[in-house]
């Protein structure tokens, strides 16, 4: 069975005329701030670039950003010192064969009638820099970006309904606004692009009287012009949440997307797009076509061996309610849902898997003794401890929507206080690798194309960048396939080393393995 190994580099010492102990490729930044922003932009085979903010300013109080090439060892291949305003934030990157893209916002946006950002670019052949600044109208908010070749798009929403797209040229220097023709009350939910399609797709959710009532999908040109526009109507209290998009061979749409339930509360739509309390009771495969629209609705309770992907307590509920229907005192079993942070879709074969990382808010209940005029008494109060990420679910489509197999994976999670990606997807060597990697350990399992489970969890030590470090504590780990069968774990981490001068060190870093 093929497994994990961290690439290695041997270093020879002229002085010493011996090996020293091999080095795990990885590459880190010494975290300064709290707020410091990094972020590594994969150029696949052609290596990367490291972004992050540095504690120097020039002479203008510029807080100066460090752009560092890096090659596929993670070596560091060149440094690129650019000026930007002080306190602001990576916001997102993105990158072509030719471009890439970074965006920045400000931390703490000024109650004008403006919204300021800037975009760095970097021509990728030559490697030359260039910045530009633009303003949002007021009370917008920058929801996402994309880029397609030499097109950039973002879009953006106004804090009270509606939104824009906003097209860069990157080659041509030229900007325009795409204004989406919806007819209800809207809020732009997702934007993703498809390099390989040259096109970009938009889902705006429809709002009517504050209540969420159908989805908007319009297919883009790369140069923003609009294709196709389709809708999908919420049914019987169900709307669609985080989506994945994919295109067939007839360049038709497919959306997978969670179901979720939605109450006849009023909502605002401010802050819809980063809502993730709400639960999914199923999946749905939508596709658009000449033809028209077809769907195919999967509902979590009706999927066998769901309770593998639950909790404990959550499968002594359904376990409860079998036994129930089997006396006949229930008649249906009961719904399963799960709350799910953004859904993943991967092509495997002929197949479509979407993945979704399920996870639950902890609390915990404290007690304090309050004094009062007449005497003591406990006041009781929660504690948010942080979110559990305890499970990803597995389910891969076929190109009609057919549901081939369902599976999934237990990756037990410690508490972490905001949400991300803790796993990764790829297919390596006609497998399908499922891996998640905390405290300096990589977890992994692997299925075969029919979803048998080919190699059963197992788990893999990290090496550090020197052999004396030790781990001590970690903010986050997250996992991304980078090219072939490399991956790229990224987070991060307190060190301690007591033979270096600093015995404890704060770094964010980026390690790369490999799947043979």
């Amino acid at each position: 069975m093929r497994k994990f190994y961290l690439i290695a580099i041997l270093l020879v010492s002229a002085c010493c005329g011996f090996a020293q102990q091999a080095e795990t490729s990885r590459f880190e930044v010494g975290r300064w701030s709290k707020t410091q922003s990094c972020r590594f932009e994969p150029f696949a085979e052609q290596g990367g670039m490291m972004v992050y903010d540095t504690e120097k300013t020039d002479e203008d109080k510029n807080r100066l950003w460090n752009f560092v090439t890096i090659d596929t060892n993670l070596f560091e291949q060149r440094s690129d010192l650019i000026p930007l305003p002080d306190k602001l934030k990576l916001f997102d990157s993105k990158s072509s064969q030719e471009w890439a893209v970074f965006a920045f916002v400000e931390e703490k946006p000024s109650r004008s009638d403006s919204v300021s950002f800037f975009v760095v670019t970097c021509h990728r052949p030559d490697l030359k820099f260039s910045t530009f600044s633009d303003k949002l109208p007021g009370k917008t908010v920058l929801q996402s970006m994309a880029l397609v070749e030499g097109n950039l798009m973002l879009s953006v929403n106004f804090k009270t309904g509606g939104g824009f797209l906003k097209q860069y040229d990157l080659d041509r220097h030229t900007q325009r606004i795409i204004t989406p023709n919806i007819s209800n009350d809207f809020i732009l939910f997702q934007f993703a692009a498809f390099p390989a399609e040259r096109m970009f797709v938009l889902a705006g959710r429809e709002f009517v009287d504050k209540h969420y009532k159908a989805t908007t999908f319009q297919v883009y040109s790369q140069d923003g012009f609009l294709l196709s526009s389709y809708r999908f109507e919420n049914v019987e209290g169900v709307g669609l949440g985080r989506m994945c998009f994919a295109f067939d061979d007839q360049r038709q749409l497919m959306v997978y997307a969670t179901l979720e339930r939605e109450s006849n509360k009023k909502v605002t739509v401010e802050g819809m797009t980063e809502d993730f309390s709400k639960i999914a009771v199923g999946v749905i495969w939508i596709k658009f076509g000449a033809g028209g629209m077809t769907n195919k609705t999967y509902l979590f309770k009706n999927l066998p061996e769901i309770e593998q992907a639950l909790t404990a307590s959550d499968r002594l509920k359904v376990k409860e309610e079998l036994l129930k229907m089997k006396q006949g005192k229930k008649q249906e079993k009961g719904e399963i849902a799960f709350q799910f942070y953004a859904p993943r879709l991967v092509k495997f074969g002929d197949l479509q898997v979407f993945a979704a990382e399920a996870f639950q808010p902890v609390y915990h209940t404290e007690t304090r003794m309050e004094y009062g005029f007449r005497g003591t008494y406990p006041v009781h109060y929660t504690v948010f401890d942080g979110y559990d990420f305890f499970s990803e679910i597995l389910l891969a489509f076929d190109q009609n929507g057919g549901l081939q197999w369902f599976n999934a994976v237990r990756f037990e999670n410690d508490l972490t206080e905001t949400l991300f990606a803790h796993a990764s997807e790829a297919v390596c060597h006609d497998e399908l690798l499922v891996t998640s990697p905390s405290h300096q350990q990589l977890r992994y399992e692997v299925f075969d194309v029919d979803g048998s489970r080919l190699l059963d969890q197992e788990t893999v030590s990290l090496d550090f960048y020197y052999g004396t470090d030790s781990f001590f504590h970690e903010f986050s780990a997250g996992i991304y396939p980078w090219y072939g069968d490399r991956f790229l774990v990224h987070g991060c981490q307190v060190i301690e080393n007591p033979k270096l001068r600093n015995t404890s060190r704060v770094v964010f870093y980026v390690q790369k393995i490999q799947y043979e």
